[in-house]
């Protein structure tokens, strides 16, 4: 009952990112990627800290470093565009993940992680990608193409897992 009910938020959070993101201030979309970002890192330090599996291990380790280095690309990318960076703050949606993922342990934790890895790198595509087809400021749009490439490699390897 309890993974069907967090399939289904899943599901619906996936198809719940705003049609109007390509129209997103610089600032806004600073505020998303932070968000998708603090998220993602926070939930991979979670499961590393626990997991027994190697591959799990080996994917939260790739998150990490990679999130670390988009951070870095937007942060950059921003400092050039004068845009200030806000302070990353998880969504409501964010913050019932990381309890839920919290709440799990072993193996069952595993999988929670990688359902929402999913579903989190299925907004932070979408997030990405359309800032960088219509965003307003052109530097920040060719890093947020250059992130949403390793968001699409991270997308393709959990769709595997």
């Amino acid at each position: 009952m309890r993974a069907t009910a967090g399939l289904m938020m899943l599901t619906s959070a996936m198809l719940a990112l705003p049609a109007a993101a390509q129209a997103m201030s610089p600032a806004r979309y600073l505020e998303a990627a932070g968000a998708a970002d603090l998220y993602e890192r926070a939930a991979s330090q979670m499961v590393l800290e626990s997991t027994t599996d190697a591959k799990v291990r080996d994917v939260a380790r790739m998150m990490l470093a990679d999130q670390a280095r988009g951070s870095a690309t937007l942060r950059a990318a921003a400092a050039r565009a004068r845009v200030r960076v806000p302070a990353a703050v998880l969504t409501p949606l964010q913050t019932e993940w990381m309890a839920e993922l919290r709440a799990e342990t072993g193996l069952a934790r595993d999988a929670t992680y990688v359902a929402q890895q999913r579903a989190a790198h299925g907004r932070a595509m979408a997030l990405h990608q359309a800032y960088a087809a219509g965003g307003g400021a052109a530097g920040l749009k060719a890093a947020a193409a250059r992130v949403a490439t390793v968001v699409a490699r991270h997308a393709e390897l959990l769709k595997a897992m």
